[in-house]
């Protein structure tokens, strides 16, 4: 499998809660390249575990949500994981075209409670 997979993150559940989505995702996707969108705090804990990291300074408004859609949108990803599960990533959901794949969590392992 091949592609852009991008992992939102904004800092919900902590760098460990992160990381271990980060390694889900990765090996769930291999060969693909991994966008991180993140802020710059997220970039300093966890941006290492991603081949691009795009930090998102957390511009408030509808300039800064279309800012973040426009930026999805036009990486073309295959799937999109929603690792922040807030409000505003779940409206963001149906902003980004064409829809790629979007989950509200990493995938899961066969030894990995879900």
């Amino acid at each position: 499998m091949s592609g852009t997979v991008i992992a939102v993150w904004l800092g919900a559940g902590g760098p460990a809660h992160a990381k271990a989505e980060l390694a889900a995702i990765r090996a769930e996707h291999p060969g693909s390249r991994l966008v991180l969108l993140t802020t710059p705090q997220g970039r300093r804990e966890a941006g290492e575990m991603a081949d691009i990291c795009w930090e998102d300074a957390g511009a408030r408004g509808a300039s800064g949500f279309l800012a973040r859609a426009r930026r999805l949108s036009w990486a073309s990803p295959t799937h999109i994981y929603d690792l922040e599960g807030s409000r505003i990533t779940r409206i963001l959901r149906f902003c980004v075209w064409p829809r790629p794949q979007w989950r509200m969590r990493a995938p899961r392992g066969p030894l990995q409670p879900g």
